[in-house]
Order: C-alpha cells, then structure tokens, then sequence
C-alpha cells in the first residue's frame, strides 16, 4: 500500500489479437537491432501520466469521476499502419498508427474532458521506443511499407499506480479498471454501427509475413 506519494499512468489495453501483433513486430525488431526499452511492455495505448500525487487525493478524485467514465462507450479504434517520431535528443519512436475518425476524436475529447488532461491525446501503441538513430534506420525501411489493419475495441480505463520514493519506487501496479458501459452514448451510435464490418474484418484478418 502507497502511503507517501504515488505516480499514475492512465492507459487503454487493446484485445489480445492486438497484443500479439505488436509483440510478434517487437520479436522482429529485436533481431535487427538487439534489445530495446520497450521490448518487454504489452501493447497499449497511454491516456496520461500524473506524478507525485497524494494518495487519498487520487482516491478522491476517482469518486468524482468514476460516474462519468461508467457513462461512456465503448469505442471503435482501427489500428492502420505505422508511423515514428523523433525526440528532442535525437532518439526515435516507431508506433502503430490509430487511424483518426470523428467517433474517435469526439470519444477522446470527452475522455479528456472527463479525466482533466489539458493536454492533447494522440493515440497510438508503440513498437520501438527511444531508439538511437542508426538502428532506426535499420528497422524503419522493414515497417514503412506494411499495411496493418487491424480494428479493435476498447470497452475499459486502466489504472497503474507505483510509489513515487522508497524502496518500491518505479514499479507499476494495477489501481483501477473503470469499465465504459454506455451502450447508447454519442460515439455509441456510429461505433455500434461499424461493429459487423470490424468484426468480418477482424475474421478476414491474414497472417502477414513481417521483415
């Protein structure tokens, strides 16, 4: 139990088809460039991240917002392809690419609203994170060109909670899941209407040869 301060990371964890298929593209990176940072962690998209927060401050808040979260749905993401950024270091990420919709902006945009990030949300499920530039160039040429088009749903938030200071600092564990249960919300209509197409889709789906 956290009793001093503790960091919080906000997430959304896609289905296990999609879980295996970034862990089959990270099986394949680490054989062009050796181990990287972000071999190890399961696939999933990050929501936020608050630091040094007060234990009875964060249990609180989900008080307050755990209705609204409840109060909204599901939502249909469509994984398409890979795109990369570049860190002010000079380092690099390639990522799985969440094919942008006005059903997903508009579910974002109140889950931003709901959980008080001021930021910008741009989702995406990273492969290889912080690379040096070399190995980038290595594995970039192998993902630019794949097609990767998976649907997915997600139908909960993710709570991970680790300890700010002391022994246990920097290990994540799980604090809460918050299921999104509205069937009939403002994203509900077009999203539940796109569910027969995800769905053969997702029964359509080959096994892709990777690099």
């Amino acid at each position: 139990m956290i009793t001093t301060y503790a960091d919080c990371l906000f997430l959304l964890s896609p289905p296990e088809h999609i879980k295996n298929e970034i862990a089959r593209y990270k099986k394949a990176s680490l054989k062009y460039i050796g181990e990287f940072s972000s071999m190890q962690s399961p696939a999933h998209i990050t929501v936020n991240q608050l630091e040094r927060q007060k234990p009875y401050m964060v249990d609180a808040a989900f008080e307050r917002i755990e209705g609204k979260l409840h109060a909204m749905p599901a939502i249909l993401l469509h994984m398409d392809g890979f795109k990369y950024f570049e860190h002010l270091h000079g380092k690099m990420t390639i990522y799985a690419y969440i094919r942008s919709t006005p059903a997903m902006e508009d579910w974002f945009a109140l889950l931003r609203k709901n959980l008080n990030i001021k930021k910008a949300i741009t989702p995406h499920i990273t492969v290889v994170r912080n690379i040096p530039e070399a190995d980038y160039n290595k594995l970039w040429p192998n993902f630019k060109n794949k097609k990767l088009l998976e649907p997915f749903w997600i139908y909960e938030l993710k709570v991970l909670q680790r300890e700010t200071f002391g022994t246990t600092a920097g290990k994540w564990e799980p604090y809460k899941t918050i299921r999104f249960k509205n069937t009939e919300g403002f994203a509900g209509k077009d999203n539940w209407a796109l569910k027969k197409q995800a769905e053969a889709e997702i029964a359509a789906r080959k096994q892709i040869k990777l690099f």
